[in-house]
C-alpha cells in the first residue's frame, strides 16, 4: 500500500507540475470557454441547478455537469477564470489516478504509474485540462466507467453492471448520449471479441438500465418539464443527430481527420503512437503464458529472471519487470483496442469533426503505450533494431515543427503572406523546442549503451517539461491579441452599479457577456445600430472598426465616441466600442490600450 501512495504522491506532483502553472492568467478562450463559463455564472446569478442559460436565453447545447461543477468552484473560490477551469484540472487530476489503477489491474505498477505519466503529458490532455470546457469532465466519468467495468467483470462476474450504469449515467449528464453508447459500443465488441456476448443476457440490464435512469433521469427530466419541451428537442436534435449527419459551424474534414489528429495532438508520444497500437494488436490476438525474460543492464549485460508474478513491483522506471502472474493479458488488449477502435470508427463517420471528440480514447492509448515501452524496457518485447530510432527520429521532428511553428507564428520567421494571423513576441517561445530536442539525444545515447531504463526516462521527463512549458507560456503570449476582457475593462461596461444596455454588430465573442455580467444584444444591421446609439439610456456597441466606420457611423444622428479599441485575433481586425454617453461619467473608466494589429 505505501508504493501505491507514493506513487500516487508522483503522479499527483507530475499533475500538478503540468496543469496548474498560469491557470487563470490568460483571459478566456472564445467560443467554448466563454459560453461554459458563463453559463454556469448564470445559474449562479440566477439561483437554479436546472435551467442553463447563456446571455440570459436558453442553452441547449450541453447538458448540465459541467455548470454544477464550475457552479461549485464559484461558490468557493470566487468568480473568475482560474475558478471556471479548476474543475477540468480536478477531473484531470482523478482520472489519471484511475488511469493508473486501472493499468495497474490490467498489467502491473510500472505500466500504471508510465501511463498516468503518458497521460496527463500528452498535449491534447494538458491543454483541456486547462479550459473551461466538459471536456475533462467527460474523460473522468468515461474511464470511471471502464475501470469500474473491468475491475468488476472478471471471471463470471456481473458485479459490473450497477457500478458502470451509474458512472455512465454521470457521463450522460456531462456530455448526452455519447456517454453511454459508446461505453455500451466498447463492453459489445469485447465481448463479441471474446465470444462472451451471452454475459450481456442478463437480467442485471434491467436493474443496470433502472439505476441509469435514477442518475441521468432527474435532471433531463426537470429540463424538459420546465422548458415545455424547448430544450430536449434541440439537444437531441440538433446537437446530437444533426451534428453526427452534418457538419456543424463549419467544422467538417475527411474521414482519417481523427487519425491525423492524433498523431498531432498525442504529442510527445506520438512517437511510439505506431508501434504501441501495432504490438497491442499483436499482443491481443493469442494468449501465452509470459516466458522468462533477460532484464536489460546498462552496457549491454543481461540477466535470466523468473516469471512475473514472483517478482515484487519495479520502481518508478526501474529495472525490472512487475507482475500481474503468468497468464497473458491478451483480455486487457482487446479491451483497449476496442475502446481505441469504436471511438475512432465512430467520430470518423460522424460529419461533424472537432479535436477533442477523441480526448476518451486517449486513456487507451496511454496505457497501450506505456506498456509497449515497460516491456520493451524489461526485455519482454524483442523489437526490430529500427523501431526505436524511428521513435527518436519522429521526437527530432517534434522539436523541429513546434519550434520552428513557434517562430512562424510569432513572425520571427517571415514566411506568412501580409495580413496573416501572427503573434509577435511569441517567437522567443521558440526554445521550447529543444526540450524534447534534448530528450532525444539522451534516449539515442540510451539506445547505443543498450540503457533502456535511461531511454524512457529521458522520455517522460522530457513529455513532462515539453507539454507543461507549451501549455502554461506561449498562451500568454497570445492573450494580448484578444480583445474582449480588454475592450469591457476600458469601456467600464462592467460596472454592476450603472444602468448601461450593451449591444454587437458583426463581431462577438461569448467572453464578452461573461467579463461585463450583462446581457450583449445582438445587432443585425448598421439600422439596428443606430437605432440602438439613439436611445437615452447609455448604450455600448461593439464592433468592428471598418464596420463603423463605413457601415454604421453616418447613419447614426446623436453624439457618439469611441471608448475603448482592441485587435482581435479571432477576426483578425481591430474592434471598438462605441458608446452614446458623450460625458465621462464612471470613475472606473480608464484610457483604452490599443494592440496594432500585428497582420499590418
Amino acid at each position: 500500500m505505501s508504493e501505491r501512495y507514493r506513487d500516487y504522491a508522483v503522479l499527483v506532483a507530475v499533475c500538478a507540475v503540468l496543469t496548474l502553472p498560469n491557470l487563470g492568467a490568460p483571459s478566456l478562450w472564445d467560443v467554448d470557454e466563454g459560453v461554459n463559463a458563463e453559463a454556469a455564472r448564470e445559474m449562479r446569478e440566477n439561483d437554479t441547478w436546472v435551467i442553463p442559460t447563456f446571455n440570459y436565453q436558453l442553452r441547449t447545447a450541453k447538458p448540465v455537469m459541467l455548470y454544477w461543477v464550475q457552479r461549485a468552484s464559484y461558490f468557493a473560490f470566487g468568480v473568475s477564470e482560474w475558478s471556471a477551469r479548476l474543475p477540468s484540472v480536478l477531473a484531470v487530476w482523478l482520472t489519471v489516478l484511475l488511469v493508473y489503477e486501472l493499468a495497474r489491474r490490467m498489467f502491473d505498477r510500472a505500466t500504471g504509474l508510465l501511463a498516468g505519466v503518458v497521460l496527463v503529458s500528452a498535449l491534447e490532455v494538458c491543454v483541456l485540462a486547462h479550459a473551461a470546457t466538459p471536456d475533462a469532465t467527460l474523460l473522468l466519468f468515461t474511464v470511471l466507467t471502464y475501470y469500474l467495468f473491468w475491475t468488476r467483470h472478471e471471471g463470471d462476474s456481473r458485479k459490473w453492471w450497477i457500478a458502470t450504469a451509474a458512472a455512465c449515467g454521470l457521463a450522460v449528464l456531462t456530455k448526452g448520449p455519447v456517454g453511454v453508447a459508446l461505453p455500451g459500443l466498447v463492453i459489445l465488441l469485447y465481448f463479441a471479441w471474446n465470444r462472451e456476448l451471452g454475459r450481456l443476457l442478463d437480467r442485471k440490464l434491467i436493474w443496470a438500465a433502472l439505476v441509469f435512469l435514477l442518475v441521468a433521469g432527474p435532471w433531463y427530466g426537470l429540463v424538459t418539464a420546465e422548458t415545455r419541451g424547448a430544450w430536449a428537442s434541440a439537444f437531441f436534435g440538433r446537437e446530437n443527430l444533426q451534428r453526427f449527419a452534418t457538419p456543424m459551424e463549419n467544422h467538417r474534414g475527411p474521414f482519417f481527420y481523427h487519425a491525423a489528429a492524433l498523431l498531432v495532438l498525442f504529442a510527445p508520444w506520438s512517437a511510439f503512437l505506431l508501434g504501441a497500437l501495432w504490438y497491442g494488436v499483436k499482443g491481443a490476438r493469442r494468449e501465452e503464458p509470459l516466458s522468462p525474460t533477460p532484464s536489460p543492464k546498462k552496457g549491454g549485460g543481461a540477466r535470466a529472471v523468473e516469471c512475473s508474478s514472483s517478482l515484487s513491483p519495479p520502481p518508478f522506471l526501474g529495472e525490472g519487470v512487475g507482475g500481474r502472474g503468468c497468464l497473458s493479458s491478451h483480455r486487457a488488449f482487446r479491451f483497449l483496442i476496442c475502446w481505441f477502435a469504436a471511438y475512432l470508427v465512430f467520430f470518423s463517420a460522424a460529419a461533424t469533426k472537432l479535436p477533442n471528440y477523441m480526448l476518451p480514447v486517449y486513456p487507451a492509448l496511454a496505457v497501450l503505450t506505456a506498456r509497449f515501452l515497460t516491456r520493451w524496457r524489461s526485455g519482454e518485447l524483442v523489437l526490430p533494431k529500427w523501431v526505436m530510432p524511428v521513435g527518436v527520429a519522429a521526437l527530432v521532428f517534434t522539436a523541429v515543427a513546434v519550434g520552428g511553428g513557434l517562430l512562424v507564428a510569432g513572425d520571427a520567421v517571415k514566411v506568412l503572406p501580409a495580413g496573416a494571423r501572427v503573434f509577435p513576441g511569441l517567437g522567443a517561445w521558440a526554445v521550447i523546442g529543444l526540450i524534447p530536442l534534448t530528450a532525444a539525444v539522451v534516449m539515442g545515447l540510451a539506445l547505443r549503451a543498450n540503457d533502456r531504463p535511461r531511454f524512457v526516462r529521458a522520455m517522460a521527463v522530457g513529455a513532462v517539461a515539453f507539454t507543461g512549458l507549451v501549455a502554461a507560456f506561449p498562451a500568454m503570449k497570445m492573450d494580448a491579441y484578444k480583445a474582449p476582457k480588454e475592450l469591457v475593462r476600458a469601456s467600464g461596461v462592467d460596472d454592476s452599479s450603472r444602468d448601461l444596455r450593451l449591444a454587437h454588430l458583426d463581431w462577438f465573442q461569448p467572453s464578452v457577456v461573461f467579463y461585463a455580467r450583462r446581457e450583449v444584444a445582438d445587432l443585425k444591421s448598421a439600422e439596428q445600430a443606430a437605432e440602438f446609439l439613439a436611445v437615452p439610456t447609455p448604450g455600448y456597441l461593439f464592433v468592428p472598426a471598418k464596420t463603423w466606420e463605413q457601415s454604421v457611423e453616418a447613419k447614426v444622428a446623436v453624439p457618439t465616441r469611441i471608448v475603448a479599441r482592441h485587435y482581435d485575433f479571432y477576426r483578425n481586425c481591430e474592434i471598438v466600442v462605441v458608446t452614446n454617453e458623450v460625458s465621462q461619467v464612471s470613475s472606473r473608466h480608464v484610457p483604452s490600450r490599443k494592440v496594432e494589429d500585428p497582420g499590418g
